[in-house]
């Protein structure tokens, strides 16, 4: 994708420094309120630990990073990967295939899995119908688009979510490629809710080198990091990103100091301000998987299967050490009577003294490995059922089209709450900001000068949200065979005057997910039968 500079109107912008004296009560301001969101935090950061620990141990330097430390910070050591506590893999695959059948149920890239539709009193002209197709195609290319990495992140994302029970990533514009994904770890992000329990502030506390740092604010570092930069360019700096709601602002102003969300870059050790700007709409998305009243932090299936987790691992270290001490019992041997060390390996040779009747013996040893593969495999369909791989494991092959589609339906219902959830908190706010970024930047067709501000919406097509719409689809289908006996011959009892059949076939359509494309406008449908009725007329 050809580079561009960044325009004015992009979504965060850095403005002129602020009064060395203003500046310092931002970042005293910031660091304050980083560190009671620090303490909020601190109950759920041994429990991540020991998720992390427990089922996918790579997740783990992000969360208690070893090694150089940064303004009472450390840094993470990448590749470290500590499994000492694991000894069943079952959890971590059972993890890895509900973050993948997320990926194809949510964001599929192989299918359209949103499509933008108009609100109540929107025109719905040629015109209109042509912009709606044109983003949508515009905004699946850039989910989809390797540049972008949305399809690589997601998937850590969605790992974080079923892991943890909370995710974050974060979507900012680009000169190379209009906008780009990042999957933040979750050790480095803090959370606080508003009074409606939606994330409002994020603080996002991480390390680049001296070198990086340089490249993104250049002059605008501290005095340290530009001396680091040269000497030691591979030398750890902490920075602070900042994003919380602007209470004191204009909204008739269009500097980024005036808009809704503040944006503040801080260099820790320094005490430093580096950039100020801000944001239209929050470009942190943190979906949770599900939460208790008052919590800023998600729940999700990982910690439910914890308790399994930290079972199945102790049964699986204790049944390989009885396999072990029954291939290679415990020896029984008398204290006197032998000549030198005992040689218990393959063809080992231990000399006893002529005329000794002792003899070396294995200690027995009686384990019942059938018995503890019974209860090793119930803990891990367990952890299995967990994970919902019941519901994500695909129906026999003989079953009929409508018993197929029926329990499909059901399994997906399952992820209704999930599903609602993911939309609140991460497709809906995901599509905004793209949306928005693409039409500040000129990438998207020219709105429609007779569509209003605000009069789309966003209708989620994905598998999981059609089949929610099956139960209501069941239920169009019931009544028309409830009806039919009294439709026959002719509908004797004009029971169809009841019924608008535009607006049900409209509905239909709309439950099945196909796109708005392929459905005429009803100014076209009405032109059509009027120049029906008109030909029948000549006739």
């Amino acid at each position: 994708m050809k580079k561009r500079a960044p325009k004015p109107t992009d979504t965060a912008h850095p403005a002129p420094q602020a009064d060395p004296r203003f500046a310092a009560d931002q970042v005293d301001a910031v660091l304050a309120r980083l560190s009671g969101m620090e303490t909020a935090r601190a109950g759920w950061l041994p429990l991540w630990q020991e998720l992390a620990a427990q089922i996918m141990p790579r997740k783990s330097p992000a969360l208690n990073p070893g090694g150089a430390s940064s303004g009472g910070h450390s840094i993470g050591q990448p590749g470290r990967n500590d499994d000492s506590a694991v000894f069943d893999s079952t959890p971590a695959h059972s993890l890895e295939l509900l973050a993948s059948a997320l990926g194809g149920l949510l964001t599929n890239p192989a299918l359209p899995w949103f499509d933008l539709k108009l609100g109540r009193c929107a025109p719905d002209d040629e015109a209109v119908r042509r912009f709606l197709t044109e983003a949508r195609e515009r905004l699946l290319q850039v989910f989809n688009t390797e540049a972008t990495g949305f399809q690589t992140c997601v998937h850590e994302l969605y790992l974080d979510l079923c892991l943890f029970g909370t995710a974050v990533m974060h979507v900012e514009a680009d000169p190379d490629c209009v906008v780009r994904f990042n999957a933040r770890p979750l050790g480095e992000v803090y959370l606080a809710e508003d009074a409606r329990g939606v994330v409002d502030t994020v603080i996002r506390r991480y390390s680049l080198t001296a070198r990086q740092a340089f490249q993104q604010w250049g002059a605008d570092c501290s005095a340290e990091v530009r001396r680091l930069a040269e000497d030691d360019p591979e030398a750890p700096v902490e920075i602070i990103h900042a994003v919380y709601p602007r209470t004191d602002r204009d909204p008739r102003s269009p500097a980024s100091l005036h808009f809704p969300l503040a944006s503040l870059y801080v260099e820790t050790a320094a005490r430093h301000l580096l950039e100020q700007s801000g944001y239209l709409e929050m470009p942190y998305m943190c979906p949770r998987w599900s939460k208790a009243s008052g919590e800023a932090y998600g729940r999700g299936p990982g910690l439910t299967a914890l308790s399994d987790v930290r079972v199945l691992n102790a049964m699986s270290r204790t049944a390989l050490m009885a396999a072990e001490k029954m291939s290679d019992p415990p020896l029984m041997v008398p204290d006197d009577g032998f000549l030198g060390p005992i040689h218990s390996g393959p063809g080992g040779l231990s000399y006893y003294r002529a005329g000794s009747g002792d003899r070396i013996e294995s200690l027995p040893v009686h384990v019942d490995l059938q018995a503890i593969e019974a209860m090793t495999e119930a803990r891990r369909q367990s952890i299995r059922s967990i994970f919902l791989a019941d519901q994500l494991t695909p129906d026999p092959a003989r079953t009929t089209a409508t018993e197929a589609l029926i329990r499909q339906s059901e399994k997906m219902r399952v992820l209704g709450p999930t599903l609602g959830r993911m939309q609140t908190e991460f497709l809906a706010p995901l599509i905004e900001r793209v949306f928005n970024i693409l039409l500040r930047e000129g990438d998207l067709p020219p709105w429609p000068a007779n569509l209003p501000q605000g009069s789309l919406n966003v209708d989620y097509s994905s598998p999981i949200a059609r089949a929610q719409r099956q139960a209501e689809a069941q239920n169009l289908d019931q009544a028309v065979r409830y009806l039919a006996p009294l439709l026959s011959q002719g509908d004797p009892f004009h029971l169809l005057d009841n019924f608008e059949p535009d607006a049900i076939a409209r509905h239909a359509a709309s439950l099945f997910g196909l796109p708005p494309d392929y459905l005429r406008p009803v100014e076209a449908v009405q032109q059509i039968r009027q120049a029906r009725q008109a030909g029948q007329a000549q006739k």
